[in-house]
């Protein structure tokens, strides 16, 4: 689109105990080639030097304090207070290259989208310290709900979103905190029939690893059970849609796969349980790299808990074989040097 068709435009960051990395997002934001309209900061009740280092950019940054009520509740005070026809969302812990809401603007050929979305930069963090910059292969299918049912879609901070279409299906769902809001506002949209527009130039970088302290890395079970009530949603709709292609059975029981192995490290008896419910339904099988032939051939002779368990069993006893094999090289080495000597 060109630049003379430029709307307003918001930026939201939603913050809660980020004092860390804020100061370099709102830099970030405020270093934009396309200046937005305004910056708007929800701190979702902060206890840490959140508010001092807000203070410090009163005269640029509109600035909203609320109790703690999670990410969702703070992206829709954005969305409710935002002027902009269009808002860029930004975790507090991630940044925006400098020319990314400009290049993603023009590089967007259509100009009736609700949403553009374009690739992700990531920054992972290994032993406290940041590794370089990469942008992920994308290998996403083209169908939109393949995406979906594959977690392909990238994180919110890689869109641009039009307000009157996310105010459209009602903003984001405050019952979600478990870092499954864009899975599950992505979900909504594809619903309502959203057009997202493709742009090509990855600009947002999406800071990862960086803290195992956030609520899904503490509750790694309450993360995958609201993984699995998505894709139920999404495929009962799928179904009474009539709207199941090959290609979307075959995602959905990947992810279905994939996600039922995770809920079965917490807790095994209830994941072969929902295993078995989903596959009456023809809805989940052994695929995707999750299904390994080894545990394929597990799985034909022992079923899904069969499996999990020698799974389990295999795990307990890695480490132990990890220290066996040290201890049988350095014993080696040892009577080598003796040897020698």
């Amino acid at each position: 689109m060109s630049h003379s068709e430029r709307p307003r435009l918001t930026v939201g960051i939603p913050v809660f105990n980020g004092a860390r990395f804020l100061a370099q997002a709102l830099e970030s934001v405020l270093a934009q080639s396309w200046q937005p309209t305004e910056v708007i900061v929800v701190d979702d009740g902060s206890t840490d030097q959140t508010p001092e280092i807000l203070d410090g950019y009163r005269d640029r940054v509109v600035v909203h304090r609320q109790s703690n009520q999670g990410a969702a509740a703070a992206r829709n005070r954005v969305l409710l207070e935002a002027q902009g026809e269009w808002i860029q969302y930004l975790d507090a812990d991630d940044y925006l290259k400098p020319w990314k809401i400009e290049r993603q603007w023009t590089e967007c050929t259509n100009p009736d989208a609700d949403a553009i979305l374009s690739p992700l930069l990531e920054e992972r963090w290994k032993g406290g310290k940041p590794l370089p910059i990469h942008q992920p292969k994308d290998e996403g299918d083209a169908d939109p709900i393949v995406r979906w049912l594959e977690r392909k879609n990238p994180q919110v901070a890689a869109g641009l979103w039009r307000k009157k279409s996310l105010m459209r299906i009602g903003g984001w769902n405050r019952s979600i905190r478990c870092a499954t809001e864009d899975n599950e506002i992505y979900l909504r949209a594809l619903q309502a029939n959203f057009l997202f527009a493709w742009t090509p130039t990855a600009g947002a970088v999406y800071r990862a690893d960086w803290s195992q302290g956030t609520f899904c890395h503490r509750d790694h079970a309450a993360l995958f059970r609201t993984e699995l009530s998505l894709l139920d949603r999404m495929t009962c709709w799928l179904q009474e849609q009539q709207r199941w292609t090959g290609r979307r059975r075959e995602a959905a029981a990947w992810t279905y796969f994939r996600v039922l192995r995770e809920i079965a490290k917490d807790n095994l008896r209830e994941a072969a349980e929902l295993y078995r419910e989903r596959q009456k339904r023809g809805l989940v099988y052994p695929c995707g790299p999750k299904a390994t032939p080894s545990y394929r051939t597990l799985f034909d002779v022992l079923g899904f808990e069969g499996a999990e368990r020698v799974c389990r069993t295999a795990n307990l006893f890695r480490p132990l074989e990890k220290r066996l094999r040290s201890f049988r090289r350095e014993d080696v080495g040892m009577r080598r040097r003796e040897t020698a000597s």
